[in-house]
């Protein structure tokens, strides 16, 4: 038998690392001296006021806890939808919903690139249908999914929503939730011509405007997701890079859309962020609050926006999966319950944990329930939502996050000096800093030099780790089903009015018209998803010949 500790035990005497995560060094003691020139009414502010260093709202959490969101999708939209009502009932009140690889890229379930995939990373979304049996039982103007998309798929999903609400008879003024309009997030996982290999960046960069024009002009109370930094940092960055890498996109997006001829006072009001809450407790403490102070001044003095309503940063947080061990999976719950914690120092409007088994899988109903526990013992249990930032004035939280603020704002400036984010991802500069992090982090873990328990310390025999129940992957199955359904689909419908939507898919394309409506249209003709990305892709390739 092991030892209770692991068989590889601590030694007192062993070197510790005293640096933050990023690379910041951490003193042995702060006092007064650690935050020379600290102003409380410049820095800091009331909560819901300029610069929003101590939250977005006024009351936060004394007025309303976050939201407690789970990352949902798996097989069918109707299994799916069957998981929302089982999270519902136990008081899950937000949904990140994840779609299959298939989707992701604009690919119907039928597809012969979806092999072997419908299904697997998330729910199959195929055609209007699907959106419908997503929402069966709940309105869009009660319940709120976030839809973990990116354009031009997002752009389809979009419509896919508002002829949802429409059928449903919900006013588009009350449809709520969060649509992903991130262009660049699938781009962070290798070469820019790789994952573009479908859809055209420039195609892309349009779709995410036009998804901003529409909801700040139809949907006011739906949030577009202007930045997916959860998914970089998931690359191995640190949270310095996720700070500025975040905002430094949302910046370039900020200015295309006002290209566009889009009022800086209104389409930044519903822009929200999907953030990584890591492992290092303060340091992901401070970068929140440097971030929002960072957007607030950035927003306000550069950018020229009167309302502060677009001064305020405001973002939902997942539990880092990159901090998750396979090894000894149940301590996950450890590392996600001290990860949710520092994201409600931070001020997060809306929270989601990583179940303890999804190194291994997809979150199985046991495992959901206990991450949305975890949430609920923090929430209601701890106390530490009782007061507004509880943190605040505190010697080392202050300098950290004035620090970061610092480092956050030098990187900044070097990717606006290189041209902003679209240019470091054409350069190759996006690719190299990833790839570099990567190496980074496993050669510490390798080295030791990043304690991960249960991998490099404090290991067991994998016979002495109780097994845990994986959620049952069934992609033939799936795959079948969603074929049969489709053929089905096709057959019902009228081949005059499919052609019909299709060319003017395309016209509208070419003669640069915001997709949205179009999309709307298409989909109340039957046309599927990736016959409508297909459509926009070809007309595409005809605009830039």
């Amino acid at each position: 038998m092991s030892p209770p500790g692991g068989r590889i035990a601590p030694r007192d005497h062993e070197e510790q690392i005293f640096e933050t995560g990023a690379g910041i060094p951490i003193d042995e003691l702060y006092g007064p001296d650690a935050i020379t020139g600290f102003d409380p009414g410049r820095d800091l502010g009331l909560p819901g006021e300029y610069p929003y260093t101590r939250g977005p709202y006024a009351g936060m959490y004394r007025s309303r806890i976050w939201t407690r969101r789970f990352q949902v999708g798996f097989g069918s939209p109707e299994e799916t939808n069957e998981r929302i009502k089982y999270l519902a009932a136990n008081g899950a009140n937000g949904f990140v919903i994840t779609i299959d690889l298939p989707t992701s890229y604009g690919f119907d379930s039928d597809d012969p690139l979806a092999d072997g995939e419908v299904g697997v990373t998330g729910v199959a979304i195929s055609t209007l249908e699907d959106m419908a049996a997503l929402y069966a039982g709940f309105s869009p103007s009660q319940l709120s999914y976030a839809l973990s998309i990116r354009p031009p798929v997002s752009s389809v999903t979009l419509a896919m929503l508002a002829c949802v609400a429409k059928r449903l008879g919900v006013d588009f003024k009350d449809v709520i939730g969060t649509q992903q309009n991130d262009p660049f997030y699938q781009m962070s996982g290798g070469p820019l011509q790789t994952i573009t290999q479908f859809f055209p960046l420039e195609g892309t960069l349009r779709l995410c405007i036009d998804n901003i024009e529409y909801i700040s002009q139809h949907l006011p109370r739906l949030n577009w997701m202007v930045t997916n930094g959860y998914n970089l940092r998931e690359t191995g960055v640190n949270a310095i890079q996720d700070g500025a890498f975040t905002l430094g996109h949302a910046f370039n997006i900020f200015r295309l859309a006002r290209q566009r001829g889009l009022d800086i006072d209104v389409f930044p009001r519903r822009a929200s962020f999907f953030l990584s809450a890591s492992i290092d407790f303060f340091e992901e403490i401070a970068k929140f609050r440097a971030m929002r102070r960072l957007y607030a001044r950035t927003m306000k003095n550069e950018f020229g926006a009167s309302n502060p309503e677009c001064w305020r940063l405001r973002f939902s947080v997942q539990s880092a999966g990159n901090t998750l061990t396979t090894q000894q999976p149940r301590v996950n719950m450890v590392r996600a319950g001290i990860e949710a914690m520092a994201a409600v120092f931070g001020g997060a409007q809306s929270i989601h944990l990583c179940s303890y088994d999804e190194g291994l899988g997809l979150p199985t109903e046991e495992s959901s329930r206990m991450a949305l526990r975890t949430q609920q013992v923090i929430a209601y249990e701890s106390g530490i939502t009782k007061t507004i930032d509880p943190l605040a004035g505190s010697y080392y939280v202050e300098s950290l996050t004035n620090r970061m603020e610092q480092e956050i704002g030098g990187m900044l400036a070097d990717i606006d000096r290189r041209g902003g984010m679209v240019a470091c991802i054409r350069d190759g500069w996006l690719e190299a800093e990833i790839n570099a992090a990567r190496i980074r982090n496993q050669r510490d873990i390798d080295d030791g030099k990043r304690v991960l328990v249960g991998v490099n310390r404090f290991q067991v025999e994998s016979s002495e780790d109780p097994p845990i129940h994986i959620h049952k992957i069934r992609a033939d199955e799936w795959g079948e089903r969603r074929a049969a359904m489709l053929r089905r689909y096709r057959a019902d419908r009228d081949p005059g009015r499919w052609s019909d939507a299709m060319a003017r898919i395309e016209g509208a394309w070419r003669d640069g018209d915001n997709m949205v409506p179009v999309l709307m249209d298409a989909l109340e003709h039957r046309v599927t998803m990736g016959e409508a990305h297909k459509a926009m892709r070809k007309a595409q390739h005809w605009s830039f010949r």
